[in-house]
């Protein structure tokens, strides 16, 4: 995947949206910093998308998942929510890969107790949701890693978490694991309310995307669309006009 045009084509889902890859130097958190930014303007772009995703509004739940692993799922799910909390909606964002969560690092948060605490049913929803630091959502990591994540994702706890969290926020991020060869994605897809599918320009391969597409809606996962990471801005021939973008200088090739 080179273009978002390709992307669409690839699989017949909307593009979101298409993140631009950051200059050398440049992490995702100063990049989101700087409103004026490509890469934060293009995840505000992806917000006001997502607005439209259903009949009522921003997803209740929304599953964020990648083929494999490196697309940029994490960084995404954190930046969304960040940009839905900035609109004033209350905002969780749970880490649900159990077997390689990342959401603790980018956070700055401790991982003693989480999500698998909650499914074991060792702990209550309360004694792991805490506010991120610096900024306006809520988290809740992933935890210590179970033996055998499928099963614990696989129980009806999973269901009456999502239930307990929308009852107390207006949508819940789920950082997922990546689809391909793992049973935990399509688990989540089937109970969240809509499913974000990353894919990195120049990364995802085609086959990659359409075998996790295959596995996500055998569940009856609701697939929202999808999201193109680590576009080259300065590419030509593609029909979305973010070429316009490099006026502010984030043409170069590093990946975000």
């Amino acid at each position: 995947m080179h273009s978002p045009q390709a992307l669409e084509e690839a699989l017949g889902l909307p593009v979101l949206g298409a993140i631009p890859r950051l200059p050398n130097g440049t992490s995702p958190q100063m990049a989101s910093t700087d409103a004026r930014s490509p890469f934060a303007e293009a995840y505000r772009s992806v917000r006001t998308s997502l607005q439209f995703a259903t009949d009522h509004g921003l997803p209740r739940s929304l599953l964020i998942t990648s083929a494999g692993p490196s697309e940029g799922k994490s960084t995404t799910a954190r930046e969304l929510a960040r940009n839905i909390a900035q609109t004033g909606k209350r905002v969780v964002l749970v880490d649900a890969d159990l077997r390689k969560p990342s959401l603790h690092r980018l956070l700055d948060v401790s991982n003693a107790s989480g999500l698998s605490n909650v499914l074991a049913g060792a702990a209550d929803i309360a004694d792991v949701l805490r506010a991120a630091p610096g900024e306006t959502f809520s988290v809740i990591t992933a935890g210590p890693l179970p033996p055998n994540p499928p099963e614990l994702l696989a129980g009806d706890r999973l269901a009456r978490m999502l239930d307990a969290l929308r009852d107390r926020f207006d949508i819940v991020v789920i950082d997922g694991p990546p689809v391909l060869g793992l049973a935990d994605a399509p688990l989540l897809a089937h109970v969240a309310e809509g499913t974000l599918l990353i894919a990195a320009a120049g990364h995802t391969r085609r086959d990659a995307l359409r075998g996790a597409l295959r596995r996500l809606s055998s569940t009856r996962g609701r697939m929202l669309g999808t999201l193109l990471t680590r576009f080259d801005l300065e590419r030509k021939g593609d029909d979305y006009g973010y070429g316009s973008y490099a006026y502010y200088g984030y043409g170069t090739k590093q990946a975000a």
